[in-house]
């Protein structure tokens, strides 16, 4: 009767350990900022990543083990990553937020504009700032432009 009981808890030890193995491995929200990066770092090589809308979110695959969630638009979408046999490895939830750190918002009217304070205040245009956010955006992509043609 004793081995009979031992086995039956050897057989429910293995059922648990068989179904931790095969079970997908969901994870909580990722939550990244817009134009920021979020590591991953995986317990098992993974074989294909998909994320739902590239448009709100991007990823980078470093190695099999390590990739990069960036954030390109705010919205919320999902991101898979799958191992050997398709077994799921990573499935969660991507939210991009925008990041307020060090930024003052100034209304006026119906006008908004931000201001990056780190430590002196310069305009940090965001999505749909209106018209004079579009004005800085098209300087810092200029200089940016000039700064690659010089390398």
């Amino acid at each position: 009767m004793r081995l009979s009981r031992f086995q039956a808890a050897i057989a429910g030890v293995v059922a648990a350990a068989t179904l931790c193995i095969t079970a997908p491995a969901y994870a909580r929200d990722i939550r990244v900022a817009l134009d920021q990066a979020f590591p991953i770092r995986l317990a098992d090589s993974a074989e294909g990543v998909a994320i739902g809308n590239p448009s709100i979110a991007g990823v980078s695959v470093q190695n099999d083990r390590f990739l990069f969630v960036t954030g390109r638009a705010y919205g919320s979408t999902n991101l898979v990553v799958v191992g050997a046999g398709g077994r799921v490895l990573y499935s969660g939830r991507v939210v991009v937020t925008p990041d307020e750190t060090d930024v003052v918002m100034v209304t006026r009217g119906g006008d908004t504009a931000r201001l990056e304070c780190t430590p002196l205040c310069r305009p940090r245009p965001d999505i749909g700032d209106g018209e004079a956010s579009q004005q800085v955006h098209e300087q810092i992509t200029s200089h940016a432009a000039a700064a690659g043609a010089g390398r």
